[in-house]
Parts: structure tokens; sequence; C-alpha cells
């Protein structure tokens, strides 16, 4: 195998790009040939940190424990960057990104700030995308959905780095509409009717621009295969929370007609259920089951919620927190909270406040969300009653039904999610989740691990490891839980070896900061 891999030739970009953006159907394409691809030395990835991967730990924004072992060897490789054709989003500023060596390697703009604009000449490089290919390619795709708010390289290091370890190769993509005001996009999104604000819309782009970023790279590998001395294999897809979601997506509709995947990892992802489905059972009676039906309750009792005040906390949990996460309740309310509530309401519901909104020169409210938002329990979101808004507006729900979830596994999929998520609660997420697969009796195909002390984002274990005795004994990093699960998800679907049955994952007892980063047994 080292043999192999001493010999594989080093791949180099065409100097002529057209044949190869013709065959992905990308409106431009970028191609660099790279001595190391992952995170460690690639110079053309994001390090921003609230749209890309974040700065590289202990710095902010990452997605990934400080404690995580870097990725090594290098990986020589070329890496395309490109975006599909899309119309342009008025409202999110598109930054040219900027390589190590200081050079831009992705063409930007910022749309002028001009009331009721829609679009700009230039501005269309919402569909980003970036695809990733091995010298040492052995024929298998990896697709990244996108957490969160952030772009195609917001995955580098957790799930990229290690495709690419594999000599896989690996693509991902920006959802089609990235930023905080995804919401206000109207004429940006795919099927939108050019008005210019289509609520719904945007979430609605999110699983046909996955599709579309593997159904192109499996069209340009499939070309390329030859000269790698392969065939194209198996196919997977794999994301965190937003980016979950998209897998949950990908997979529930990989029908026959267009079968893309070959299975997939859901890490966490986001629930969307405009009711809750007959026979789905929530832990309470007063259990959320959408980030719509819990998060107002979050916010309208800070500051309590934060200082662990008895009767907020039971507030909380009533609607589905986990108290013993009460730590990390503090950091939600600043960074989380109030962002998701609000942009995800204007998304399916803009008329609470009213359906028009400004932008930043026009009168009214400002529909122009920053990247972090703090919501006091004052805000009308603090006040949002889903339930009785969806009798006040029934057209919340005719925009949630295109993008709920079905649980209606075409592929297998393996479902992670942490007992101590203070984002999406587990009561409110993948318990629900679990329960739709099993109404649509797909359960063979599912297999979904809690795994004990795991919160939202990898990161927070940090803020609490050698800190407090919630940090040394409760919470862990769910990094290399994820990764196994992509080891046991390919022994599944290529080796016919099940993973084992669906159960909770516990803590190791005494392991250290760095073996609970770089260590899991789903077993």
């Amino acid at each position: 195998m080292l043999i192999a891999l001493a010999l594989a030739a080093a791949q180099s970009c065409p100097g002529d790009l057209e044949p190869w953006r013709r065959l992905l159907g990308a409106e431009w394409i970028d191609c660099h040939a790279v001595a190391d691809l992952t995170t460690t030395n690639n110079p053309y990835t994001d390090p921003q940190s609230l749209t890309g991967m974040g700065f590289p730990p202990p710095g902010s924004g990452t997605l990934n424990s400080k404690y995580t072992n870097p990725t090594s060897p290098p990986v020589r490789g070329i890496q395309i960057d490109g975006y599909f054709p899309d119309s342009c989003n008025a409202f999110q500023p598109e930054p040219a990104l900027t390589a190590k060596d200081g050079s831009p390697f992705i063409p930007g703009c910022t749309p002028p700030v001009v009331p009721g604009q829609t679009c700009t000449t230039g501005c269309h490089h919402d569909a980003q995308f970036v695809l990733r290919i091995p010298d040492t390619w052995d024929g298998h795709l990896l697709t990244a959905g996108t957490p969160g708010i952030r772009d195609a390289f917001s995955s580098d290091f957790i799930l990229g780095d290690y495709a690419l370890e594999k000599g896989w190769a690996y693509v991902s993509q920006d959802k089609g509409n990235m930023g905080a005001n995804f919401f206000r996009s109207g004429s940006d999104e795919a099927g939108a009717t050019g008005t210019p604000w289509e609520p719904g819309a945007a979430i609605h782009e999110w699983t046909a621009r996955i599709r579309q970023a593997t159904a192109a790279t499996k069209a340009l590998l499939g070309a390329l295969a030859p000269q790698y001395g392969v065939t194209l294999g198996r196919s997977y897809v794999a994301g965190i929370s937003n980016g979950g979601y998209q897998t949950r997506r990908a997979i529930e509709t990989d029908f026959k007609h267009q079968q893309l995947y070959d299975g997939g990892v859901d890490w966490e992802g986001t629930l969307f259920l405009g009711q809750l489905p007959a026979g789905i059972q929530t832990q309470t009676a007063t259990t959320g089951f959408s980030l719509l039906t819990y998060l107002p309750t979050a916010l309208l009792n800070y500051p309590g919620d934060v200082l662990g005040l008895p009767s907020s906390v039971a507030a909380l949990q009533a609607v589905g927190f986990n108290p013993q996460s009460q730590p990390l309740w503090a950091y939600h309310w600043g960074i989380y909270w109030g962002l998701t509530q609000k942009i995800y309401r204007l998304e399916f519901d803009p008329e609470y406040t009213g359906y028009t909104c400004s932008d930043m020169l026009g009168a009214g409210p400002s529909c122009v969300s920053p990247p972090a938002l703090t919501v006091p329990p004052t805000d009308p979101d603090a006040l949002y009653d889903y339930r009785a808004r969806i009798v006040q507006n029934p057209a919340i729900l005719a925009r949630i039904a295109p993008v709920e979830n079905t649980g209606n596994l075409q592929r297998p999929l393996i479902t992670l999610h942490g007992d101590q998520d203070s984002l999406l609660p587990i009561a409110t997420d993948s318990d629900l989740y679990a329960q739709l697969v099993a109404r649509a009796r797909k359960s063979a195909r599912h297999r979904y691990y809690v795994v004990q002390g795991g919160n939202h984002v990898d990161p927070q274990y940090d803020d609490h490891a050698g800190v407090d005795s919630y940090g040394d004994t409760v919470l862990r990093p769910m990094l290399p839980c994820v990764r196994a699960a992509l080891d046991a998800l390919a022994a599944w679907v290529e080796g016919e070896v099940p993973p084992p049955p669906s159960h909770t994952i516990p803590r190791p007892k005494g392991a250290s900061p760095a073996q609970l980063a770089n260590q899991c047994s789903l077993q």
C-alpha cells in the first residue's frame, strides 16, 4: 500500500478548464495542484470564524476540539473551486477568498446598498463549491453538507481531511445561500418567482444544491477515473447540524431515477417539521419538535436560564432542553439562540413582524441580520408562539412542507447526537427523527447513536475541560465518533458488516482530553 501511494502519479490541472467546467455544469471554476490538500498546509481554504471552517484550534469558530490531532501526512492532489449558475443575493457580501500567500482564489463582490435591490452584476457566487481529488484517489467520493450559515469550506477539517486521508475525493457546497440573511434572498433561490422575498425558498434549495454538487462531481470523476487507474466507486454523504439536515434529505430523496449515494452519516442534523406527525411521541406534552417551538422559551427566560435559576431551568427542560447542559447556555444565548430564532422565523413567518422589512437604507425594521445576534426577552421573537402562529398564518405549514424530514431512508444512514446539545436538544430532534424512520419502516437502514457528553460543537468541551467538573466528567468531543461512523458506514455498505445496534456510546471513564478528542468506538 505504501509503495502504491509513493508511486501515485502527480496529477495536474489542464491548461484549458472549459471541458471540466462543462462536465461540472459550473458557471466558473479554477484549479490548483496542491502539495497538501488537507487543512494542515492547504493555502486554499477559508479560516473565517463565522462563515468558514474557523481559525485552526485554539482559535475561534472551529468545529473541532483543540485536542484533535492535526492531519498528517500531507495529501497531494488537485483542488477545484467554482460556483454553479445562480442569481445573486443582494443582502450577502461575497468577499474574495484569499490564499495564504495573499492572492485571491475566488472572486468576490459587495452588492451596493440600494432599497429594493435584488441583483448586482457579477454577484453570482452563492452556489459555490470546492472539490478535492487526491493523487491517491481510490474511486470513493464523500459529499459534505454545510453547517449553520457557513460556506463550502466549513467542513474542511472535520470531514474533508479525513476523506482525503482515506484516498477519497471530497466535495462540499454552501447550500446555495450562505450568511445570516439567507431568508431575504428571494429571487436568489432555486424555483423562486423573482419576488424580493420568497418565504421558505432558501431552505428548499439546500437539498437541490447538495445533490447538484454530488451529481456534478460524479460526472467529472467518471471522466477522470481512467487516468487515476480506478473506477468511480461508492459515494457517501455526511454533515453536521444544517449539514446533517442536508444529509438526511439527500438520503430521503435518493430515489432510483437519480441515485447518487450509497449511505450517509448524520451528525445532529436539524429537524424540520411543520407539525408533529401522527404516532410520533415527544418526551412530554410540552417538548418541542422544531427550532421555533423551543428557542423562544430559551430567549424569554433570559437571564434566569443563563444564571441557573431553578424556575428558568425548569421552563427550558419543559420544552426539551437537557438541564444538565445548563453550563453551556450562556454561550448559546450569546451566539446561537437569538440569531437562529430570528433567521428561521423570518424564513418561514416574516409576516409576524411585518412581511416587508428594509435593507440598510430603507425605512422600518432592518432585515439585515449580523452573523451573531443576542435577542432580549422583550423582543417579539422571545414571545413567538409557533402553535398559535400556524393557526393565525396557515401559510407557514405550506412553506415548511417541501423541506420536512420524512425518515423515508433510501440508503443506509447513521445518526449521531450528543445528549448535551443545547442548540438542537436531542429530545426535540434525533429522538424524534429515529421515530420518523421507524414510522417509514426503514429502521433496518438506520443506526442511531447517542453520544454521552456530546454537545453541538466540540470546542465547547475545550472551554470546560480542566476548568470544572462539567468538562472533566460530563462533556466529550464528538468528532472521533463521527469519523468512526464513516468507517462503519463503509464497512456496512461495502463489506456487509452491519454496525452495532442503536445505543448510547458511553463517555470513557478516566480518559484524557487527547483520548476523548481522537478515539471513539461505536461498540
